[in-house]
């Protein structure tokens, strides 16, 4: 009788250590899982940043050429033609708007590749959250088992 309630006590201790384990590594892929999610929603905010940069960067360059044509179309009115001067404004004003087109593509790609990275760092941790749950899981399964064992003897 005293030898079966050490048996149903060392089963008892195991299967907590066992599940307990199992709850710690559960929590800890779930944690994985939501990195993971982050990770794919960093990486649709980098590709949604980028399209929208792209339809920016085509309407400001469409911007530039109405600009530089207007610009060009008013000088020809006024009578300056293709003179030197025209031509230094009409250059100098459309390389201001090609940089500050430029500008704006440096911006979105940075925010870009800080999305990506972001990203990376959630990848990152999502592996570190399973390597953890599998140590929790690991370490109470140990912890049972020891308990179980210590309860017998």
């Amino acid at each position: 009788m005293v030898a079966q309630a050490l048996l149903i006590k060392a089963g008892i201790n195991f299967a907590s250590g066992f599940l307990k384990g199992k709850a710690e590594q559960n929590e800890y892929e779930t944690k994985a899982q939501l990195a993971l999610q982050n990770a794919q929603t960093y990486r649709n905010n980098a590709q949604n940043i980028r399209l929208s940069g792209a339809y920016n960067e085509d309407a400001l360059r469409l911007q530039k050429r109405a600009t530089v044509a207007s610009a060009a179309a008013s000088a020809g009115e006024a009578g300056m033609g293709e003179s030197p001067t025209t031509t230094t404004a009409l250059a100098t004003t459309a390389s201001a708007l090609e940089q500050n087109i430029l500008n704006e593509r440096f911006k979105v790609e940075s925010e870009a590749e800080n999305y990506l990275y972001q990203a990376l760092i959630e990848e990152a941790n999502a592996k570190q959250y399973k390597k953890e749950g599998k140590n929790r899981f690991s370490s109470n399964l140990l912890s049972g088992l020891s308990s179980s064992l210590s309860s017998l003897f």
